[in-house]
């Protein structure tokens, strides 16, 4: 029997909190490297709208709200619409440093920062920080997302389910919800959790999307009440590219 892979990307404060679960078969992480296919944007429809011609098909575009921006590509193997003041970095392409300096990180939290996105940068992923949200936090923590695809066969999502939640649980997380959520055309796991760490109390969701040959995880995280919503609509836009 093949082998399971596991991913697990952790840093101080839960700045970057990714969890693969066996997604696959062994061996190294890699995105899809299918050639490059038109991606077109599209407006969420208004309320009492239907949804825009195309957008429930197989690979369909993703829905991009007023006020957000798409990041990501093929080169990632994903993309998902994040809010436009939002700092975002393209690891398959941009230079971590100055990104992260950007990001207004800066000391020991920029360290730690540059060491756990390192496994971002290897496999080509996303990271994106709200560009205010640091301010609100009682401890400074950027209300952040991050993403990577993982290569290798599909499993079943209940099962998916199951042993993501298994392995937040060994890292001390408390899964509040986990179920199956749809994502454009495809069947997705959405995971929402809480945990502490030094002290901080992180909150979470976790979304995994079955693609032909890859599931793609995008990793949301706060420290502050009240995002649930804003990651919920996040989540809506992630589409395996």
């Amino acid at each position: 029997m093949p082998k399971r892979h596991h991913v697990v990307t952790t840093s101080l404060l839960g700045l970057c909190l990714g969890v693969s679960t066996a997604c696959g078969s062994g061996g190294p992480v890699a995105v899809d490297a299918a050639p490059a296919r038109g991606l077109e944007t599209v407006r969420s429809p208004g309320p009492g709208q239907g949804a825009p011609p195309g957008a429930t098909a197989t690979r369909s575009p993703a829905s991009v709200p007023e006020g957000f921006k798409l990041i990501g590509g093929p080169a990632n193997g994903v993309v998902v619409a994040v809010p436009k003041d939002w700092v975002a970095l393209d690891l398959a392409k941009d230079d971590l440093d100055k990104g992260l300096r950007n990001s207004g990180l800066s000391g020991p939290m920029l360290e730690q920062a540059k060491g756990s996105l390192q496994t971002l940068v290897d496999n080509k992923g996303l990271w994106a920080s709200g560009g205010t949200s640091a301010g609100p936090s009682a401890n400074g923590f950027p209300t952040n997302l991050n993403a990577f695809c993982q290569a290798g066969r599909q499993i079943p999502t209940e099962q998916l389910i199951k042993e993501t939640r298994t392995q937040l649980e060994q890292l001390g997380a408390k899964v509040v919800e986990a179920r199956r959520v749809p994502i454009g055309s495809k069947e997705a796991a959405r995971l929402v959790y809480t945990f502490e760490t030094n002290g901080v109390h992180i909150r979470g969701t976790q979304y995994y999307v079955p693609a032909e040959d890859k599931t793609c995880i995008v990793t949301l995280s706060t420290d502050t009440e009240g995002e649930q919503a804003l990651f919920d609509r996040i989540g809506e836009t992630i589409r395996t590219v």
